[in-house]
Formats: C-alpha cells, structure tokens, sequence
C-alpha cells in the first residue's frame, strides 16, 4: 500500500511539474499526509514484532537455563596443510605432511650403489593443541626406514608421537612462559642439527658426527622451559621405534642359589636407558644477527642390550652412509662394543646355559658443544660431540675366551665434529627462522622469502659449504699401518697370537673426513630444492667381527678389505621436497 502511495505520489508530483492546478495541488497535500501516516504505521509494527521476538527469547532462556551454549567459531586455513583454530584459541588441529625424494652418484663406489634414487620421506602428522594447555603430535613415514634392518619395519615408521602440557601452574619466575612436560616419542634433547627438522636443515644428509653420536627420537618423558634468549630441557629416555629390535638379550645366568641339575637360565633381560640434555644461550637474538652456543650431554646404560637392538650406541657409526644415504655407502662401523650375546656354558661350572648379554659395557656418556650465528644474508653453524664407553675388562676377557670378537680395553673415546657457512644470495637471514621456543629445544626453523616465485621473484637461494670429520678409531693401531700389521702376521710370518693381540688392541671403527660444497633453493614456502657435491678427504678402513682369515683376490683381513684406505670418491646427491 506504501509504495502504490509513493507510485501515486509520484505521477502525481510529475503532473503538478507540468500543470498550476489548485485540485491537483490539494489532493497532493492529501496524499502526503496519507504516506505519513503509512510510514507511522509500518514503524509501529516493527517495535511491536522486536518486542513479540524478546519475549520468546526470554521465555526460551528460562525454560532452559542448562542450555549448552552456541560453539565459538573457528578459523580455517588451507594454506601450507589444514589447520583449523578456535576463536579463542584454546583449541587446533593440523594436518602436515612431507614428500622428499633424493637422488645421487658416486665417482668410486666402494660398497653401497653407484647411483641411485628413491623416496627418502612420505609422512603425514597431525598436530595440534587442547584446552589452552595440552599439545599432542603423532608423525608416521611410510618410507624412510631403508636403514633399520631388525624386525620392526612397521612400527619403524613411527616418528613424534607424544602429548604434553604446558600449564600456567609451572610457571617458572624467570622463564617467559610456563615450563612443558611431555611423554611419547620424542627427539632426545642433544645436539642443534640432531633435533633440526629435515625441511628446514640447510644439507641433505646430516653431518657424519651428529648421525653416529646424537640419539634418534626415544620414548621417554621430558620437560622443558625457555626465556628471551635461552632454552633447556632435559629427560629420561628407553626404547625407540626407531631401534633394529624392541629386545634387549637375556641376562647373565644366575651362578648360585639355585641348584645345577635344573638347569636354570634367564628368559628375559632389561632394556637400555638414557638419561639426556641440552642448555642453550643466545646472548644476540633479533632479527638480522644471532650468536647462540649451546651444551648436551647424555648417558646412556646398556643394561642387557646388545647390538642387535642397540645398535644405534653399542656398534657406533653402522648407520653412516657417507653424508648420502640413498647411496647406501658404508665405510665406518665398530663392531658390537657389548660382545653381543653368546653362550657362557663351561664358566659357571660347566652349566649349560643359553645366549646371553655379554655386558662388556657398562655405560656410555656423550657430551656435545655447538656455535651458530647468523649476520644478515651470512650465517654459520659449528659442533664438536664426543662419546665415552667404560667397559668391564673381566667381561671382555671372558667374551675372547668364547671365540668373540671383543677388541679394545676398560675404557673407548670417539668423536667427530663438523663446519659449515651459508650465504643468501637473495638476502634472506637466516636469524628470522630461530625459534627459541621450539619444544625440541632451539633450533632454526622456516626461513622467511623475501621474493617468492608466486609473487613474481626467485624465491630464496644460497650457497654452502661444509666440512665434516668423524674419528671411530680408539686404539694403537689403525688404518694403513693396521692393516700392514695385520698382513705381517697373517701372511709373511704368520701368527695367531700377534694376530690377536694387534686385532685386540683396541677398536678400529674408521675415520673419514669430507668436504662439502651445494646450494639450496626455496622457491615457495613448502617447497624446497637442494644440491650436495660431497668429496671424501681421508678414509681409513674399520676392523670389526667380520675379520677374515682367507681374503679372496689378495684383499687383506677386513670388514670391506682395507683397500679404502686412501680413496677419495667424489659424491652428487640432489634432493627435492613439497611440505605442508
């Protein structure tokens, strides 16, 4: 009825523009007053319709006070995976993943594949956060577990996979947030690269120094806490998915107490712990520079692992691969520093007995030191790590009795450290990408593009260079003139006993010096490219359990001849990555 009134109005008005009539000007007079009273109407039932609304409202209120209230929103992204955010932030959940395949060559294979290419990572993690105070994170790579040779390849995918709380109640004075507990799967806290993730590391492979002596992620439980510029956490740790076998040996048999006729053995044996911990200090931390130093330490007790579990601490540097894993090139490896389990039948009375933990070693203690900085588009990264095994001489004694393989004496050290400097040609700096707060410890993460690809730029690119050394020898004798010994008394004067004594001495894991020279490139976040030219400076052969008497083709006692002694293979490996 209004808008027939306005329309009316309207012509109405369009007339009165052509015509000087006083009927027309009295009945546009009357028509104004009608749209007035029109409006008043139309503005009245609308307060009355507001008013009929509160009341339902209210009376819906009340007829249900225990009403759960409407859900707060949420936020959404796709960006870099799918997080999904409360209003509020108390609660989030994330969906990551990583595909990282790696490809390389080698000038002189000495064992492994002369070339080859393979999926080196497929995983896919959730994480995310509860009631303000709890965070979880559970991380599985369907590839990736090429090194672990025991019976665990399943469960060997598992990577992170804990819960922890960081609660207002453990609030320390001098921190900048609450102190965090966590249990699960987890990175030991020791050493800078060790617990860097592998979409943000600035080489393809670790150094060699970092994959033999730092521990994998171990189940266990840890706490932490971090300031403005300093970070700490420390735990105690066991077994890890990432171990050759979930199972330690048997123990020692028992000797006395119960009577010989029955025989008795132990059918169980007690698993490896660790206790482990890293402090960092960074005394400049902004944007464009950095100066950070760090400490780690770890202790590791055997118990009545062995090897074919622990081989990971107790046959030290098996896992490297000459800083290009997908080449499978092993050229380090002690043998097994626990005498791994054999039988003790004839010591104990001449009761038999089954395999047993031989216990060689009692403890391990590691410790690592590290140096990093970053100066605009320059930065640098250092660490020198060590480890210590303190053995049982009347163990190893009585493991040679039993025809093992049981070098070296009451005491082994071992250590290795490596360099590296990067620059961006681009002018990124790598300073944006500390985080100080990180829950395995500070560490480097994202490095912020200045001129990503989508945006019409390059992306971020740099150039690195890097030298690594690795030294798993602990004894007298070593190398070449192990080896020329070894020849003596094997071949030219042949002799058991100065054989075992030279072999015995003590323990001949290797040592190889590299340098390293590569590039990488972050087009985008989430995608990252790099380049590793890897040239093998020095290369001295192990000695370990595989010792043999009659080498074929002239090749002298050794695990892979010690024809490796001076090579200097030279090793390409390229790497292509998309994480979300």
């Amino acid at each position: 009825m209004l808008a027939s009134a306005i329309a009316v109005a309207a012509a109405v008005g369009g007339t009165t523009a052509r015509a000087d009539s006083p009927a027309i000007e009295t009945r546009l007079r009357q028509l104004e007053a009608e749209i007035a009273k029109l409006k008043k109407e139309a503005h009245e039932a609308k307060a009355a319709a507001r008013a009929a609304s509160n009341v339902a409202n209210a009376a819906n209120v009340k007829a249900d006070l225990h009403a759960a209230p409407p859900p707060p929103p949420v936020f959404v992204s796709f960006r870099n995976g799918i997080f999904v955010e409360t209003e509020d932030k108390a609660y989030s959940f994330a969906v990551r993943g990583r595909v990282i395949v790696d490809g390389g060559g080698i000038t002189q294979p000495l064992n492994g594949s002369s070339n080859n290419v393979g999926m080196r990572q497929a995983r896919l993690q959730i994480e995310g956060k509860a009631g303000k105070v709890w965070f979880y994170k559970l991380a599985y790579d369907f590839a990736g577990t090429a090194q672990i040779t025991g019976n665990n390849q399943v469960l060997g995918g598992i990577r992170d996979a804990y819960l922890g709380i960081q609660h207002p109640a453990l609030t320390l004075p001098f921190a900048k947030d609450p102190m965090f507990i966590m249990v699960g799967n987890q990175f030991e806290p020791f050493s800078l690269e060790a617990t860097q993730s592998t979409i943000y590391r600035s080489t393809i492979e670790r150094a060699m120094a970092v994959d033999a002596i730092s521990p994998s992620r171990h189940i266990g439980l840890a706490a932490g806490a971090y300031g403005d510029n300093w970070s700490v956490k420390g735990g105690v740790f066991s077994t890890s998915p990432q171990d050759a076998s979930f199972s330690p040996a048997q123990n020692t048999p028992s000797t006395w107490g119960i009577p010989t006729a029955r025989g008795w053995v132990s059918t169980g044996g007690a698993q490896y712990v660790d206790l482990s911990g890293r402090a960092v200090y960074a005394p400049i931390l902004d944007e464009h520079k950095l100066l950070e130093f760090g400490v780690s330490g770890r202790y590791h007790r055997p118990n009545d692992a062995t090897a074919a579990n622990d081989d990971q601490v107790l046959r030290l540097g098996n896992r490297i691969r000459s800083e290009a894993n997908i080449l499978s090139q092993g050229l380090l490896g002690t043998p097994d520093l626990s005498c791994g389990s054999y039988t003790l039948a004839g010591f104990f009375g001449g009761i038999p007995t089954s395999s047993a933990a031989g216990h060689c070693t009692r403890d391990v203690t590691s410790y690592g030191f590290e140096l990093a900085g970053a100066y605009g588009p320059l930065d640098f990264q250092a660490e020198y790590l060590a480890t210590d095994y303190h053995r049982n001489m009347n163990k190893i004694l009585q493991a040679r009795a039993s025809g093992v393989f049981a070098p070296g004496g009451a005491s082994q050290h071992f250590s290795g450290y490596y360099l590296y400097g990067q620059y961006w040609l681009t002018g990124e700096e790598r300073a944006t990408a500390y985080e100080i707060n990180d829950k395995n410890g500070a560490n480097f993460g994202q490095i912020k593009i200045k001129n990503p690809v989508s945006a019409g730029g390059f992306g971020a690119f740099a150039l690195i260079a890097r030298y690594s050394a690795l030294n798993l020898n602990s004894g007298p004798y070593s190398g070449t003139g192990l080896a020329n010994m070894l020849a003596y008394t094997t071949f030219v004067r042949p002799s058991t006993v100065a054989t075992g004594v030279i072999q015995n001495a003590g323990v001949a894991g290797g040592r190889q010096e590299n340098v390293m020279a590569g590039f990488n490139w972050f087009p985008e976040k989430g995608i990252h490219f790099q380049f590793n030219w890897t040239h093998v400076l020095h290369v001295s052969a192990p000695l370990n359990d595989y010792i043999i008497t009659a080498p074929p083709s002239g090749l002298l006692p050794g695990r892979q001849g010690f024809y490796m002694n001076g090579a200097h293979p030279d090793i390409l490996e390229a790497r292509a990555m998309v994480y979300w």
